[in-house]
């Protein structure tokens, strides 16, 4: 048996496509230290799959189910299709403020001015008493006894508390389009679509995939014009790419939590 973390059946994963194939694709699961897991052809979509690459490309985060794991075997099997957008939405919204959170502990340890050795052993401790940032982070912000009981020092408890309350004023503004996106060029336009995407992601626009030919496009920022003009800068990109046929629409959003921290407190 390897050392590779095997995430619990019928859990949600945020997937990262690192090989496709005829049969399925090969991804990597962040949360798991990089464990690679596969995505078997019928489990990309409820209907007929004539080319894989218009459901996946090569690098494009996705959020699947795990459906199979053999500990003895090595194996993991996971199901993009087997997953709710509610479930999609909700497992991202997770993923990202536990990314946000683990950023903010290492600049809390920054502050604090631990040793390299001591921060190891910091964030080793905080996640076995806590599991995750984001468990940490709410203790922290509600006061709660079991952080009271946190053995760390006071300067980085100070930091994380600074933190918090500097976290709090910040806004984040969201905006979120329905593109549709096809080509007529049969050979190489799918290919051409994947290698757009990826331009479009570079500026600071998250894609993910629907259901062909629909895409979400989605971008943040401090206020609402910072968000709208990453939004602009891919449509612009997208329009002026010969061959593709482009139309977006934007999206009714729920009212989002203003912060990071907002999500946190109970």
């Amino acid at each position: 048996m390897s050392n590779k973390i095997f995430p619990k059946q019928n859990s949600l994963v945020i997937a990262e496509v690192s090989k496709i194939t005829r049969y399925g694709a090969y991804c990597k699961l962040p949360e798991y230290g990089g464990t690679e897991v596969f995505l078997p052809l019928k489990e990309v979509s409820s209907g007929w799959i004539k080319n894989i690459r218009e459901f996946l490309h090569q690098g494009q985060k996705i959020v699947c189910k795990v459906i199979y794991v053999d500990m003895d075997k090595d194996t993991i099997d996971i199901s993009l299709k087997k997953v709710t957008a509610k479930e999609s939405k909700t497992k991202i919204s997770e993923y990202n403020l536990e990314k946000r959170l683990n950023g903010l502990f290492m600049q809390a340890l920054k502050m604090s001015k631990e040793s390299q050795q001591s921060k190891d052993q910091m964030m080793q401790y905080v996640l076995s008493a806590f599991q995750n940032y984001t468990n940490l982070f709410f203790n922290a912000a509600n006061d709660t006894e079991e952080y009271k009981k946190l053995d760390i020092p006071k300067k980085l408890k100070d930091a994380i508390a600074s933190l918090i309350i500097i976290n709090k004023k910040k806004k984040q503004h969201n905006v979120s389009y329905i593109a549709i996106l096809y080509t007529f060029n049969t050979k190489s336009g799918m290919t051409s679509i994947n290698d757009l995407l990826k331009k479009v992601e570079k500026k600071g626009v998250n894609v993910s995939y629907i259901s062909s030919p629909k895409y979400r496009m989605a971008s943040n920022g401090q206020d609402y014009n910072e968000a709208e003009n990453k939004i602009k800068e891919a449509v612009a990109l997208i329009e002026g790419t010969k061959g593709i046929v482009f139309k977006i629409e934007k999206e009714k959003l729920k009212k989002e939590k203003e912060n990071v921290m907002d999500a946190i407190y109970g």
